[in-house]
């Protein structure tokens, strides 16, 4: 069972514009090594071996990149107040959330307040990329609960 952690992955158009974006890649590098095995003569596997180590350095580099090629995920912007995090790092009065899978800086919003790692908190406000927020309490109904809070990336 996966109590209640829900497992983040990428959508399939996302997939496809990231693959579109790297073909034109693949082509050009195929036309320059044949372009110069015209005029070097090195053997024949070479060609398919590089092409290969260049798709796979790709299909390896989108688990890491894919959010950059996400369009509707630049639309929802940054988290709003109401949402809640999951402290990674001590906040006093600095450290870090995950929200929605991306790690956050956080500052409480009353500076005397510590916050240890594993404890929820809401989101007051956003001050430049540094969120504020504050302990949440146990009967937290803000509507933040549609926010993926999840470790997984």
């Amino acid at each position: 069972m996966n109590m209640g952690k829900k497992r983040r992955s990428w959508p399939t158009r996302v997939l496809v514009k990231y693959l579109l974006i790297q073909f034109p890649s693949w082509v050009l590098w195929t036309l320059v090594l044949i372009l110069v095995q015209h005029r070097i003569h090195f053997p024949g596997w070479v060609i398919p071996g590089f092409i290969a180590v260049w798709v796979a350095k790709d299909i390896i580099m989108f688990p890491f990149v894919w959010r950059a090629y996400d369009s509707e995920r630049g639309e929802r912007g940054h988290p709003r107040a109401g949402a809640q995090a999951v402290v990674v790092k001590k906040i006093s009065p600095a450290g870090y959330v995950r929200i929605d899978g991306e790690l956050w800086r956080a500052e409480t919003a009353e500076q005397e307040t510590s916050i240890p790692p594993g404890e929820t908190v809401t989101v007051e406000g956003i001050k430049g990329l540094t969120l504020l927020v504050r302990p949440s309490s146990g009967d937290t109904d803000s509507g933040a609960d549609s926010v993926d809070t999840s470790n997984n990336s």
